[in-house]
C-alpha cells in the first residue's frame, strides 16, 4: 500500500478490510510524526521508509515504517525495538545465527530446519535494522570533544561479484569520551592493503563527521601516521602501542634481554610521573644498547610517544597504552569472518555482520562506563580544559 496516496476516494475506503484500514491509517501517523520530528531536528533529513508487520493480538499491521538519515526517528505507536511476539533472547539467537552463517538466506534454512520460533520476516526485520544501525554507526555526527582516539587497521577477505576473493583493509576508529564511554566512531572497509593514503582519508572523515579536538591518539606506528596525527590533531599526545613495541621486540632479542626490557616496561605503567617513566625507560634502553644499539636507539627516539600514557590517571592507562581496544573489535571480526568459511561472501555480508558485533559491543558491554575509569573522568576534563583553553 502505497504511502503517497494520501487523499483517496470513498470507493478505496470501502474496499479494505479491517487490518488493511488500520495499517493505512498507522501509515499516515507515521508519516506525520516523522514531519514533526523533522521540523524539530532540522539538521536531520527523511531517508525513505522500511516495512515492518506491527502484531496486535490476532491482528496483523502492515506498516511502511518512515527513516531519517541519523537513525534516531521512531514512530510514536511502535513498541522498543525487539518488542515482538518472540522473547528478547530470540534477538540474541538471531544475531548468533546470521553472524555463524555464510549468508542470510543460510541463516533462514538454519532456523527452518531447527524449526525455531522465528519467522522469516522477523529476521528479515532484523537483518534491515543491522545494516541501518551499521550506516548511522559510519555516518552520524560526531562529537567534537574527545578524551582519546584508539585507531588500527586489519586486513579481511571479501568475495566479489566475480567469485574472487580479494584482501581489503578495514579502517576502525574507537572513541573514549571524556566521561570515558567507549564507542565504535568508524569501520570503514576499502580495497587492497592498509596504505598512508588510506588513513589519511580515515581520519579526514572524522574531522568532517564533526571530531574536533583529542588528548590522545592511540595507533600502532604504521610509516606516516604519526606525522599525520600531528597535523591533523596538533595539540593530541601521539601513543604508540606497546603491545606491538613488544612482539617487535620479542623477535629481535634474545629471550632473556627481551624478558628484562618487558620487565622494566611493566614496572613503569604504575609510576606516579611522565618524567620518572622516561628514566626508567632510558635505563632499560641502556642496558639494550650493550646487545643491540640499533634497537635501542630506535627505541629512545621514539620514548616520549611510548610513554605518552603515563600523563594521565593510572585508572585509564590500560585502555590508552596500547591498540587493544580495537583489536578487541577486531578478533570478533576476524571470528565472523572465519565462521562465514574464511571470507565474507559480499560487501552486504562484511556490513551486517560488523553491524551485528557493533550492536553488541554498545548496547552490552560498552553500554556503561566502568565506575573505576569514570571516577577520573573530572581530571580528564580539567586537563582538556587546560590544554584547548584557548582554542
Amino acid at each position: 500500500m502505497s504511502n503517497q496516496n494520501l487523499t483517496p476516494n470513498t470507493d478505496f475506503f470501502k474496499s479494505l478490510s479491517f487490518e488493511e484500514l488500520v495499517s493505512y491509517a498507522l501509515n499516515l501517523l507515521a508519516l506525520a510524526d516523522r514531519k514533526l520530528y523533522l521540523e524539530q531536528h532540522p539538521d536531520d533529513k527523511g531517508n525513505g521508509f522500511y516495512k515492518r508487520k506491527l502484531p496486535s493480538g490476532s491482528l496483523t499491521f502492515n506498516i511502511n515504517v518512515p527513516r531519517t538519515r541519523s537513525g534516531q526517528f521512531r514512530p510514536f505507536f511502535l513498541p522498543e525495538k525487539w518488542q515482538r511476539h518472540q522473547k528478547e533472547d530470540f534477538v540474541k539467537l538471531a544475531y548468533s545465527v546470521l553472524l555463524a552463517s555464510r549468508s542470510v538466506e543460510a541463516a533462514k534454512r538454519s532456523f527452518r530446519e531447527l524449526s525455531l520460533p522465528i519467522s522469516e520476516n522477523y529476521l528479515d526485520e532484523v537483518v534491515e535494522e543491522i545494516r541501518e544501525y551499521f550506516e548511522v554507526v559510519n555516518s552520524s555526527n560526531l562529537e567534537p570533544d574527545l578524551f582519546a582516539l584508539v585507531v588500527d587497521a586489519k586486513v579481511v577477505k571479501l568475495k566479489l561479484k566475480s567469485s574472487y576473493v580479494a584482501n581489503y583493509t578495514t579502517y576502525v576508529a574507537v572513541g573514549i569520551s571524556l566521561t570515558c564511554k567507549k564507542q565504535v566512531l568508524a569501520c570503514f572497509l576499502t580495497e587492497g592493503r592498509e596504505t598512508l593514503d588510506g588513513w589519511r582519508n580515515f581520519l579526514k572523515s572524522l574531522i568532517e563527521r564533526g571530531l574536533r579536538r583529542v588528548l590522545v591518539v592511540v595507533h600502532d606506528d604504521f610509516p606516516g601516521v604519526s606525522k599525520l596525527i600531528s597535523s591533523l590533531f596538533p595539540q593530541a599526545d601521539d601513543q604508540l602501542c606497546t603491545v606491538h613495541m613488544l612482539r617487535n621486540l620479542k623477535s629481535e632479542l634474545p629471550a632473556e634481554a627481551y624478558r628484562r626490557f618487558k620487565e622494566k616496561l611493566q614496572s613503569i605503567k604504575n609510576v606516579h610521573s611522565f618524567e620518572l617513566g622516561c628514566t626508567i625507560f632510558e635505563e632499560a634502553c641502556q642496558e639494550l644498547a650493550k646487545i643491540n644499539p640499533e634497537t635501542a636507539k630506535r627505541l629512545m627516539t621514539k620514548m616520549d610517544k611510548y610513554l605518552a600514557f603515563l600523563k594521565y590517571p593510572i585508572e585509564v592507562r590500560p585502555s590508552i597504552s596500547s591498540t587493544n581496544l580495537v583489536e578487541s573489535f577486531n578478533r570478533q571480526v576476524e571470528d565472523a569472518e572465519q565462521l562465514s568459511g574464511g571470507y565474507f561472501h559480499s560487501d552486504e555480508d562484511f556490513k551486517l555482520k560488523l553491524g551485528i558485533i557493533l550492536k553488541r559491543l554498545h548496547q552490552g558491554k560498552w553500554k556503561k562506563p566502568s565506575p573505576k575509569i569514570a571516577s577520573v573522568s573530572h581530571i580528564l576534563m580539567a586537563k582538556f580544559k587546560e590544554r584547548f583553553e584557548n582554542d
